[in-house]
């Protein structure tokens, strides 16, 4: 692409097209990358201080040398950001200059910042914490592939669960490639019709295969006595329904499907399939996550001070409430999210990065409190100990 190309391209940017001029599509992706890292050292630091040991609950770093993990994350962190700042205002400083600097301000720079932040985790030095970084890197490559390490199952499950919130990020960063690939600029406003109309559900539903065949190993390795993972490989199925026929409504043509569907049974199809999709997963969230009582009947529950908890919590019983309703409504607009064919969210950047936001926050309070779980698991059945200090352990019992 020359220089009069990429101009064009910039002259003829729609009004939506100006979210994407400033905030281009690679921006985009490796900002909600960077924010997911800040989030889970700010996970891990905020959790250190409640006396909970994720550092036992993943099996990082069991001999207890070198520093807290989240000063890590924090330091890797940082250094993303610094090589995210500084491409970001070099862009900004070159889109505003001459046009000579157009080509540079709208392709180079957003293209080698996708490719330097990724590419810190696979530095071959011993610098920039390596052990860790080639940890991730191994996790990585064996849950793509499908393997669930007996050791490392919770760090494994957590990994892959987190994948699930970054589907549209790799739905986007396919159609950076396609407009790449094509010779359009990376930094003009998104095709989303790039490259046909259904790799990119395909690409929305990996993750959630990915998490489907971890359930069905923790099933069979059972011996096909604990149904809670066949339930769970259950409800990660039921999202495939709300992907295809979101997908078939996105292309769908009266003269084709009206013999066996017509548009408004689609509509209807999809709605049903999102909302048993997103009750299940919130019941899921809550109950089995978070081990949560709201939903079960129990003659325990009716002795719990906070109603619908639990009696063991780290946190203030307000959070577990607060955490709960945005779980239940950003449950919902997930679904919205993997939806290619709503376009009045599909179409205006500024909605779809918004949702993308919105879900990794979302991802970001399950963390806390599915973190806590299992370490209340795991202390209460003798696979951890508790950790004692000065402080005591830093949780509190539910009481009447």
């Amino acid at each position: 692409m020359d220089e009069q190309q990429v101009a064009e391209q910039v002259i003829e940017q729609p009004v939506d097209g100006l979210f994407s001029s400033y905030f281009p599509l690679p921006y985009r992706a490796v900002s909600t990358f960077i924010l997911g890292v800040w989030a889970w050292g700010i996970t891990l630091h905020y959790l250190t201080k409640l006396r909970i040991d994720v550092e036992s609950l993943i099996r990082f770093n069991q001999q207890r040398t070198g520093p807290p993990l989240y000063r890590s994350v924090y330091e890797v962190a940082g250094i993303l950001t610094v090589v995210y700042v500084a491409s970001a205002t070099l862009f900004w400083m070159a889109s505003n200059a001459s046009e000579n600097f157009a080509f540079l301000a709208l392709d180079i720079l957003p293209l080698s910042c996708f490719i330097a932040v990724p590419g810190v985790f696979f530095y071959p030095g011993i610098a920039f914490h390596q052990s860790g970084r080639y940890r991730f890197l191994r996790t990585m490559r064996r849950i793509v592939f499908g393997g669930l390490d007996r050791d490392t199952r919770f760090a494994d499950t957590l990994v892959a669960d987190a994948l699930t919130s970054y589907t549209k990020v790799f739905g986007d960063m396919w159609i950076m490639a396609c407009m790449f690939l094509s010779r359009k600029s990376v930094a003009s406003m998104p095709d989303r019709t790039c490259g046909g109309k259904y790799i990119v559900p395909a690409i929305i539903a990996i993750p959630y295969l990915i998490r489907l065949r971890q359930c069905l190993i923790d099933y069979l390795r059972s011996g096909g006595q604990d149904f809670y993972h066949l339930l769970n490989a259950i409800k990660y199925s039921t999202t495939f329904p709300v992907i295809i026929l979101s997908a078939v409504q996105r292309s769908y043509s009266e003269s084709e499907t009206a013999t066996f569907f017509g548009a408004l049974t689609l509509y209807n199809l999809w709605v049903l399939s999102m909302i048993v999709n997103s009750l299940f997963s919130f019941y899921w969230d809550v109950t089995r996550d978070w081990d949560l009582t709201m939903f079960t009947v129990s003659s325990k529950n009716a002795n719990l001070a906070h109603k619908g908890l639990r009696s063991i919590m780290y946190f203030p019983s307000y959070v577990y409430y607060v955490a709960v309703f945005l779980d239940f409504i950003l449950r919902f607009t997930w679904s919205l999210k993997i939806s290619p064919h709503l376009y009045f969210f599909n179409e205006q950047e500024g909605g779809v990065f918004a949702l993308e936001i919105m879900e990794l926050l979302r991802r970001w309070l399950w963390l806390f409190l599915r973190i806590e779980t299992e370490w209340i698991r795991s202390t209460a059945s003798g696979r951890l100990p508790i950790v004692m200090t000065e402080g005591g352990t830093g949780m509190h019992e539910a009481k009447d």
